[in-house]
């Protein structure tokens, strides 16, 4: 217990405080829908706000619909970070990463009603959604947990 929880807090601080700190630079220095590009072709960063979930799903949901629904998912994977008698370390980081993702980017749903999105990959003109760094800290939690689950069974 005390292992999850340390490691749950070693997590979440960092990614909170980078998650906040790069959406407040990119929303007070690059205009709305602007644009800086990193690599010709393949990399920009941009200033776009998500109303919706990961890439724009749910976009015209109500705000409190999706703050209902983070939370619980939030709630959800906290009980099990500490109530399933899963010990392997992979659970315990990928756990810890998607909630201090969804935990991150609804604080700024709560305040703002939407997440500010700046990371923008794409080849030439063929675009993924823009996302930011507590999106990719579910999606990439999302899959370690999907394989500790799996490494697990």
């Amino acid at each position: 217990m005390k292992k999850k929880l340390l490691v749950l807090i070693s997590i979440f601080i960092p990614i909170l405080i980078v998650d906040q700190i790069t959406k407040y630079i990119i929303a007070n220095n690059i205009s709305f829908y602007g644009k800086i590009t990193v690599i010709k072709h393949y990399f920009n960063i941009v200033h776009v706000n998500n109303a919706g979930v990961a890439f724009g799903i749910m976009g015209n949901a109500s705000k409190y619909i999706i703050i209902l629904f983070t939370l619980a998912i939030i709630i959800a994977l906290i009980y099990a970070l500490f109530r399933v008698k899963i010990y392997t370390n992979l659970f315990i980081v990928s756990s810890s990463l998607i909630i201090s993702g969804a935990v991150s980017n609804l604080i700024n749903r709560i305040f703002q009603g939407f997440v500010v999105d700046f990371i923008d990959i794409h080849i030439y003109q063929y675009h993924w959604p823009s996302f930011n760094v507590a999106d990719s800290c579910v999606v990439v939690g999302t899959i370690l947990l999907f394989i500790s689950i799996i490494k697990y069974i």
